[in-house]
């Protein structure tokens, strides 16, 4: 017999009863998101233009930076998020699903979160090369452009990306867990790979700023559309190309990345 936590269940809830629990799903997504962005926004336009960790301790780091992850991040998860919803439909109490998905959602902004540590660790390397050598942090964001855009194109990108674009591994790798807290190593198990496919286009935005608004958006766009579009593989091609242009030309080009490392 098939149980809560197995794929077969993907269809114990009528289809109209399945299309409403995903509507109101990608509705509270978005609605989240939106509630980051408008907590993010105004810091954005007050510290966009600061490098580093723009005078921030650790803590205050980190709690703003998860805040922002969230703001960027919950639209591209809510696709893989609906599809966990439908494999819950087997758990009668909506209450119950509420809390299991709230758990998914807990453990996947958890991870990002704790990649916090290495956004602050990188802005602290930043200001140390402000301050001791603009030259050596011009060169150092070039070689990081180079480096990421070079990731974008590495078979452990691809691997990551195709785990996000096509979960249904991942579905049936969760029905192991069990205990309490299973939907939040489900989250944590997703988030993991997240992290794998997205985290050197953080890098860059860590170098071009942390709070610089113009790049939160395209690069929150740019994770949106390698997940949920269908050539979202080619598309994260083209855009580790890019990537490596920009590090070309950064040297002679500094306002590219960002108006702190003009000389």
């Amino acid at each position: 017999m098939a149980t809560a936590s197995s794929p077969a269940n993907t269809s114990v809830n009528p289809p109209a009863e399945n299309r409403l629990n995903t509507l109101l799903l990608w509705s509270a997504m978005l609605f989240a998101a939106a509630l980051a962005w408008l907590v993010t926004v105004p810091d954005a336009l007050k510290m966009g233009h600061m490098p580093g960790t723009m005078g921030m301790n650790p803590v205050s780091f980190i709690i703003m930076w998860s805040i922002m992850m969230a703001a960027m991040m919950l639209p591209s998860l809510a696709p893989i998020a609906s599809l966990y919803l439908r494999v819950l439909t087997g758990e009668p109490n909506r209450l119950i699903r509420v809390c299991r998905i709230t758990g998914f959602v807990t453990g996947y902004l958890l991870v990002w979160a704790a990649f916090g540590v290495v956004a602050y660790a990188t802005a602290w390397l930043i200001n140390l090369l402000l301050r001791e050598s603009p030259e050596a942090m011009l060169w150092t964001s070039a070689a990081i452009l180079l480096s990421c855009g070079v990731y974008q194109l590495t078979p452990f990108k691809e691997l990551c990306l195709n785990h996000c674009r096509s979960p249904l591994g991942f579905l049936f790798h969760f029905g192991n867990y069990t205990g309490m807290f299973k939907d939040l190593r489900v989250g944590l198990y997703h988030g993991g790979y997240c992290t794998g496919c997205c985290f050197g286009l953080m890098i860059v935005m860590i170098f071009a700023g942390v709070m610089n608004l113009a790049w939160m958006i395209a690069l929150a766009a740019i994770i949106f559309i390698e997940k949920v579009w269908r050539y979202g593989k080619e598309f994260s091609y083209v855009t580790g190309l890019i990537l490596i242009v920009l590090g070309c030309l950064l040297p002679w080009h500094p306002y590219l990345l960002n108006n702190y490392l003009i000389r």
